[in-house]
């Protein structure tokens, strides 16, 4: 696992994060101090969170626990029914592209 570094602004050695103060869910205030005892700098940086890369199964999977909590029992059958309807369709539509491709594929080989 990695960890993340942090760096003193004023020498460049690495600094330790020696409390941190979180503001809200995503910022968070690091007091640092800097390993060079010839400098012994002392700092607060600001962490706040960018943007997503891979979306988290846990949130994921509590979101369509909700919803599918918040659906009266007798309607989830539908519910089910759709979904499953869905996925057909969509298996049908990517097999349909797929021979689209093949034939187009297959035009631009014979040169037309």
């Amino acid at each position: 696992m990695r960890v993340m570094r942090i760096y003193c602004p004023e020498c460049s050695e690495v600094a330790m994060i020696k409390k941190t103060n979180r503001k809200h869910a995503q910022i968070s205030d690091v007091y640092c101090a800097c390993s060079n005892v010839e400098c012994g700098h002392t700092f607060v940086m600001n962490v706040t969170f960018s943007h997503t890369l891979s979306p988290s199964a846990i949130t994921h999977g509590h979101m369509l626990k909700g919803v599918i909590e918040s659906i009266p029992p007798e309607r989830r059958q539908d519910m089910i029914d759709m979904l499953s309807r869905a996925q057909s369709d969509d298996k049908k539509l990517q097999q349909n592209d797929k021979l689209a491709v093949k034939a187009c594929s297959a035009q631009n080989l014979r040169g037309g």
